[in-house]
């Protein structure tokens, strides 16, 4: 009996042994994709030079290029930037900008906006699943080099926002900003659901707990504070209403790239060549603080 035991538990072991060293295998072949990791600069300098805010670049969002690509070589490194349309069609017209700056730059660090998640390639196409993020993750690992994401921890950008506004007003602001990147329809058919899953997904976060319960309590709050917006209706291309909402957007956006910028002066100042992407907004709003840190 003791004999059959260990020969079972033996079997167990080995089984464990074999799938965790299956796995480790898709992950070194990059079959099986893991999130890009946070980076996290030694330092936070001082910007001479502002980054443009939301309400400056509305100023310019229907005439400047697209993509919108810049490059800066200082006396230690080089940086690469593109701004494209979020897009998941691969043959949408802006990747192959990225695939064609890619090759120029030659990079040895590559950075992509949002985290993107776990992607067996087998059966997901990157770029279906992630966009233009999944195709710099995919140069980035077809030539062996890091990737790491350009976003701030959550944590560190609630924190951020928290010493400005209500834990209530950023909880709303967290739960709409995926709402309205889903379409219309999406909305439509999954209803209290889809708010109760982003109020439990995106609010637990210390500050924010608790400072919206239900579906209900959303609409409720919209209602109140914003008497003649649209919210069923809104999608997220139209940007914010005028508030607090639109305030809490534009400076979360301003954390983001100022922590986007850390990142890049402290990669390129250690010589790396960084290829950066990144939806069309961020790009121009960044030029001329990111190029004068470099250069100065």
């Amino acid at each position: 009996m003791k004999s059959r035991t260990k020969r079972i538990f033996k079997g167990i072991g080995l089984t464990l042994v074999a799938y965790v060293l299956s796995v480790l295998l898709l992950f070194h072949f990059n079959i099986l994709w893991s999130s890009p990791p946070y980076y996290y600069p030694e330092n936070y300098t001082d910007l001479e030079i502002p980054i443009m805010s939301m309400q400056d670049y509305d100023e310019i969002i229907n005439s400047h290029r697209r993509p919108y690509y810049f490059s800066v070589n200082s006396s230690s490194g080089a940086a690469h930037i593109i701004g494209v349309n979020h897009t998941n069609n691969p043959s949408h017209p802006h990747l192959d900008s990225i695939i064609t700056k890619w090759g120029f730059a030659q990079p040895s660090v590559a950075l992509v906006e949002s985290r993107l998640g776990f992607l067996f390639t087998w059966t997901q196409d990157p770029i279906k699943k992630y966009g233009e993020r999944g195709l710099t993750a995919k140069l980035a690992k077809s030539d062996g080099i890091p990737l790491y994401t350009w976003e701030p921890d959550r944590e560190n950008e609630i924190n951020f926002l928290l010493e400005k506004y209500s834990g209530k007003d950023l909880a709303l602001f967290y739960v709409l900003r995926p709402y309205f990147s889903y379409s219309i329809t999406y909305r439509e058919n999954n209803g209290d659901a889809l708010f109760n899953r982003l109020i439990a997904e995106r609010t637990d976060y210390s500050g924010l707990r608790n400072q919206l319960r239900s579906s209900q309590e959303v609409i409720n709050t919209l209602e109140k504070d914003y008497p003649t917006f649209d919210w069923a209706t809104h999608i997220s291309s139209k940007g914010w209403p005028e508030g607090y909402l639109m305030d809490i957007w534009n400076d979360s956006n301003l954390f983001r790239d100022r922590h986007m910028i850390q990142l890049i002066i402290e990669l390129v100042e250690q010589g790396e060549t960084v290829f950066v992407t990144m939806g069309a907004s961020h790009a121009p709003r960044i030029e001329k603080t990111l190029i004068y840190e470099l250069l100065n």
